[in-house]
């Protein structure tokens, strides 16, 4: 394994990118004072900084990160430490000793067997639904949170406790109206695939609705938030008296 080299979780992509530039590393984990709270790579800072148009100078590591980390303990065989890298679709594990918790270094699977870079398996995209003049809706992103273990169901989980957390919220959906899930697997050739799927039935069901009384209501302006949550009101409403 090669030398812990942690990045604080609210320094900027900018210095996070300089420093695994200066260590020719791909991921570091973040730190927040002592504890490790998730890992960022170099694909992270390009994907959601670069790729997104953000700026980098500013954007934190915490935005871009992933949501939780996948370590292995210092004591571990690298049989072992390549089986969870193995199943969890990542590259590199943070290697923390068995006693304190505390980080000893990183392992990567380049390292362990000559492994090219895998994608993350689920994005979890939370966004803002709008309409334009013409009465098209829109999904404005407000974030996109990467999660490298688990379920979908788990993924989403994860992915919104660190959307209300960041945004310092009780429920996500006091800002956003609802979320896409990427989810990424290798077909039978090889080939990298993804799919995405939205929120719910229900959020779709609510779009409907939501376009449909802004065409009632004479095309507003500036009542994306008001429409919405009429639509919402009335179609939870419905659910309420079919059960």
């Amino acid at each position: 394994m090669s030398e812990p080299v942690c990045v604080q979780a609210q320094e900027t992509l900018d210095a996070a990118a300089r420093r695994l530039k200066k260590e020719n590393i791909g991921a570091l984990p973040v730190c927040q004072h002592d504890r490790v709270i998730g890992m960022i790579t170099d694909r992270d800072i390009t994907m959601r900084g670069v790729a997104d148009g953000r700026n980098v100078g500013e954007m934190t590591v915490r935005e871009a990160m992933s949501a939780e980390i996948l370590f292995c303990f210092d004591d571990d065989t690298t049989e072992e430490a390549a089986r969870i890298m193995l199943e969890s679709h990542v590259q590199r594990l943070a290697v923390l000793d068995r006693v304190d918790k505390h980080l000893t270094g990183i392992v990567s699977m380049t390292r362990l067997s000559g492994g090219a870079s895998e994608r993350r398996p689920y994005e979890v995209i939370f966004y803002k639904t709008f309409f334009d003049h013409q009465g098209h809706s829109h999904h404005s992103e407000l974030m996109r949170i990467a999660v490298a273990q688990g379920t979908k169901e788990q993924a989403i989980a994860t992915a919104t406790r660190q959307f209300e957390e960041m945004k310092e919220v009780k429920s996500w959906q006091q800002l956003a109206n609802g979320y896409d899930v990427i989810s990424v697997h290798v077909d039978a050739q090889g080939a990298t695939v993804e799919e995405r799927e939205p929120t719910s039935e229900r959020e779709a069901r609510i779009l409907r609705r939501a376009r449909e009384i802004w065409e009632r209501e004479g095309t507003p302006e500036g009542r994306d938030e008001e429409i919405w949550a009429l639509a919402a009101g009335e179609i939870d409403r419905e659910d309420h008296l079919v059960e």
